[in-house]
């Protein structure tokens, strides 16, 4: 009774307080902003304020319930608003306490989930239960968070609950393995957006539909250990009941239900290839027959291992794609769903399956308490279903599944149609149930991995969900609102940020764009310094320090054990890595370069001897091998969609699989590579493929200063073929204008930089007609090269020398219809006598040019250009390297000078011809 007394003045005081100043009332505070958005909320004047002084006081009556929640509310308020505030029992809270408490009696308009938000001096949640008070602490971080102090929640009173009971997300840990660390992170993540269904798609295994039994070898998992059948134990991961219990311990004090399923008779290739005798003769090796009491009483046997273990009240059977539906063996299947359905009510729990009724006509009717995933219209009509008395769950494919990468449903679902158009009521093909069936219990999204653990990663999956999990929960909680628009929605989603407790993009933090830089100058026999102001310092193990670095001194790996350890484990996107290297020639099969549990960034690949990288048990090699015994400098660069590989300044490959960097390690303590590394540096971002030429020592001439550089236009045909893509040093990405002649693009250099070329790399649509401009203020433009014969395709633009900041194509006169379309505008530096020279030094150093007189003749050859250049002096400078490049022809043959330093100081001859010829 004390509660509703508590209750009851605190309104009191509200009205109160509001009725003081009748004169100049003030404006009352509109509805915090929270996802799932609150569902009823009475605006007063002036906020509750959280301070160090502040507690969390926690009803003594409701103790036991509610000191869980109190514990995980502490940290995360520790972690989001730097309070460390203490946690005391009582029930006379002070200003800026918070009052976590329980209704004395129930309130039904709450529900089990449902929680009251009172803010006054004090902060009061009080709920049915304890998961009711954590959702209402949720709502408290989030407010908290937006608040620029992170200190402030407007005063008033929200009653929030839920529109729909079931609030759902699927995973498929069957077909790609997910560590278990990963999965209680997304328990967290659930909780932070109240969603309460944690189903995990337990077993399955590589989509085949024929009936060839040469399908024995397809990948399949089950990732539970099992005593029983310990052959059914996945091997490439799996969970130990141990991990299960935490995972569903840590997932109800963050408000949700764990829900297992095992799916039989179909997709069940884990099963069969336990008992290879249990599968139908005439279907799909992943098919049980379940025409033989054998194969149902081997499916009980593998439930009644862990119904024990499992606290949930409903378990998951599958009862997914069996594919044959004649009377007779629908009548079979449906038996199998009530057979399952009643072995699992005598052990206390109810029973979940995916719905397949209109697809499996039959005469045995399915028993009535069974609840059903409406996934597919056609398989079970939703309609049907509610009209036969079934609990539905909304789980629409075309609407709620997400395949990466899988090029049929939706790989990233569409968030802006969901928030405008979607509630559970809602199902494809034009069906909408009634607001108010009490049959359709809520929703649920799923991330099927049809592709497999090789051809889809963890980062690319929580991409995926992360996306869509905020408009769904927002969805299922609330239902119809117009409190935001999406746009509104999606900033307000960035403003709250992740769930506490979580790094699921594996931020790694650091004070500017530079995470880690051993230069190995300060160095010693146990420590190398970091020198980028973070302190990640590393210890050295079986290594050497030696005096002749690339760049002073440098490290020496001799062993397969050498290695430097960090605190660091693996950072997200995105990154890049720099470092000069000099391998010894080995029969060694792999050679690491980082590593980590998750993953290896490595200078030799087993099997293919290229660079490469390992990530989740999956090799994968670029098509390029390290050089060996001379300096080179690599790096690596990644972020989500994908990873490339440089060496010495160059893009040599670039491959669409994900890596999150591995940074505990620089070598490894089994497989580090042999031979000495120098200046390595990791960066908090993609450099550009000109930062990596420069930081290469690449000649200047040869990097493109406009990669990644901020790009304008004068129109953009859509909002994803936007300027930024004709400079991402992508050629499969492009700008596209308007259709008009007059349409231009330009990129800003950032500083003034003199250059001499530029580079158009057009699609189809290109312009027969256009000019190649320069301005210092993006405002007055100098016409640098004119032409009404454009070519398309790709372009090389030469003129005079030119220093300027803005470079600018624009257009004149169209070559079709559509408007102009470029995949790359790139623009270089003018070519140096002086820059030749360390050209031909960097050869010489590397054994590109092979005597010392051959390189002196060349130096001398380039000492004598170098002079006509200061007295621009044109013909001279033609003439001379006219005759420079039938030396370097010369000294090919003779054996002095290597096909690549023949080829690149032969390019860089044209180059300087070409600058002076204009």
């Amino acid at each position: 009774m004390k509660k509703w007394i508590v209750f009851f003045f605190s309104i009191m005081l509200l009205i109160s307080l509001n009725s003081l100043h009748p004169v100049q009332a003030q404006e009352k505070n509109e509805k915090p902003t929270v996802i799932p958005s609150l569902q009823e909320w009475e605006g007063s004047t002036g906020f509750f304020t959280i301070s160090t002084d502040s507690r969390i006081i926690v009803d003594p009556d409701y103790s036991d319930a509610l000191m869980d929640t109190a514990d995980v509310f502490k940290e995360d308020l520790k972690e989001l608003v730097g309070k460390d505030i203490t946690i005391k029992m009582g029930d006379h809270p002070s200003a800026g306490d918070i009052f976590l408490t329980m209704q004395d009696e129930t309130d039904k308009s709450i529900g089990e989930e449902g929680y009251h938000f009172i803010v006054e001096d004090t902060l009061t949640i009080q709920a049915n239960t304890e998961t009711g008070v954590y959702y209402g602490t949720r709502s408290a971080l989030q407010i908290l968070v937006q608040d620029p102090e992170k200190s402030k929640i407007p005063r008033g009173v929200a009653k929030d609950y839920p529109k729909y009971q079931e609030r759902g997300f699927m995973l498929d840990v069957g077909r790609k393995y997910f560590p278990m660390d990963f999965l209680k992170d997304y328990a967290k993540v659930m909780g932070w957006y109240k969603m309460n269904d944690f189903q995990l798609h337990l077993n399955d295994n590589e989509i085949f539909k024929d009936s060839s039994r040469e399908h024995w070898d397809a990948y399949s998992a089950f990732r539970l250990e099992n005593d029983m059948y310990p052959e059914l134990t996945a091997k490439d991961g799996h969970y130990t009941k141990q991990e299960f219990r935490e995972l569903q311990d840590l997932a109800g004090k963050n408000g949700l239900t764990i829900t297992p399923e095992f799916d039989t008779p179909s997709h069940a290739l884990a099963f069969t290839k336990v008992r290879p005798d249990l599968v139908h003769p005439d279907l799909p090796v992943d098919h049980l027959d379940i025409t033989r009491q054998e194969s149902v009483d081997f499916v009980e046997s593998v439930w009644d291992e862990y119904l024990g273990l499992f606290d949930t009240d409903a378990v998951h059977i599958g009862a997914d794609e069996f594919y044959r539906n004649d009377t007779e063996m629908s009548n079979v299947y449906r038996n199998y769903i009530n057979t399952l359905n009643q072995h699992m009510k005598e052990q206390g729990k109810s029973v979940r399956a995916w719905g397949g009724l209109t697809y499996y006509k039959g005469d045995v009717q399915v028993d009535k308490d069974v609840v059903f995933n409406i996934w597919n219209v056609g398989w079970y009509n939703p309609e049907q279903a509610i009209d036969e008395g079934y609990k539905i769950i909304n789980s629409d494919d075309g609407l709620l599944y997400i395949v990466p990468k899988a090029n049929y449903y939706h790989d990233y679902l569409d968030t802006k149609w969901l928030y405008n158009n979607w509630e559970p009521t809602v199902f494809s093909g034009g069906i909408t149930l009634s607001d108010d069936e009490p049959n359709l219990l809520g929703g649920m999204f799923a991330v099927w991995n049809d592709l497999l653990g090789e051809n889809i990663s963890i980062p690319d999956v929580h991409d995926r969900a992360i996306d869509a999990m905020p408009t769904l929960a927002e969805k299922m909680w609330r239902g119809e609102s117009d409190d935001v628009t999406f746009t509104e929605f999606e900033k307000l989603t960035s403003e709250i940020g992740g769930a506490p407790g979580t790094n699921l993009t594996n931020e790694v933090e650091t004070k500017t764009d530079t995470v880690l830089n051993y230069s190995f100058d300060d160095v010693t026999k146990e420590k190398v310094a970091d020198s980028s102001g973070n302190d990640y310092s590393g210890t050295l193990h079986d290594v050497e320090v030696i005096a002749d670095g690339k760049s002073g001194k440098a490290v020496s790996f001799a062993n397969s054990t050498s290695h430097i350890t960090t605190d660091l484990d693996s950072k997200g996107f995105p990154w890049t890595v720099s470092t000069w290297v000099k391998l010894e020639k080995t029969d060694q099969p792999e050679e690491i370069l980082l590593d980590s549990d998750y993953g290896s960034l490595k200078l030799t690949q087993t099997e293919t001897g290229n660079a490469g990288f390992t990530r989740e048990g999956y090799d994968y090699s670029f098509d390029t091998a390290i050089p060996t015994g001379r300096w080179v400098h690599v790096a690596f660069r990644g972020d989500l969609n994908g990873t490339s590989l440089f060496i010495d300044g160059k893009l040599q490959d670039t491959l669409p699989d994900n890596l999150l960097l591995p940074m505990h390690t620089v070598g490894s303590e089994t497989n580090a590579f042999k031979g000495v590394i120098d200046e390595l540096k990791i960066f908090d971002r993609k450099l550009s493929s000109s930062e990596i030429a420069q930081e290469a020592d690449a000649p200047k001439w040869l990097i493109n200063i406009a990669g990644g550089k901020p790009a304008t236009a004068s129109s953009s045909e859509t909002d994803y073929l936007t300027p930024g893509l004709a400079v991402d040093e992508n050629e499969s990405t492009r700008w596209s204008s308007g259709h008009s002649d007059d349409e231009w693009i330009y990129v800003d250099l950032l500083k003034q930089h003199s250059i001499n070329k530029v580079v158009l790399k057009w699609e189809d649509a290109y312009a027969k007609g256009y000019k190649i401009q320069v301005s210092n203020d993006a405002q007055n433009w100098k016409d640098v090269y004119v032409t009404e014969e454009g070519t398309g395709g790709k372009e090389i633009i030469r003129f005079p020398v030119e220093k300027t900041r803005y470079v600018r194509m624009k257009g004149t006169k169209r070559a079709i219809n559509w408007g102009y379309s470029l995949y790359e505008l790139k623009v270089y530096q003018p070519v140096t006598a002086e820059g030749i020279k360390e050209r031909i030094d960097h050869f010489q150093s590397i054994g590109g040019v092979t005597s010392e007189q051959a390189a002196h003749l060349l130096t001398v050859h380039m000492t004598a250009v170098q002079h006509y250049e200061e007295k621009e002096q044109a013909n001279k400078i033609i003439k001379h390297m006219e005759s420079f490049q039938l030396l370097i022809e010369q000294q090919k043959n003779n054996g002095q000078l290597s096909e690549k330093a023949f080829k690149a100081l032969n390019n860089d001859a044209e180059e300087l011809i070409a600058k002076w010829v204009e």
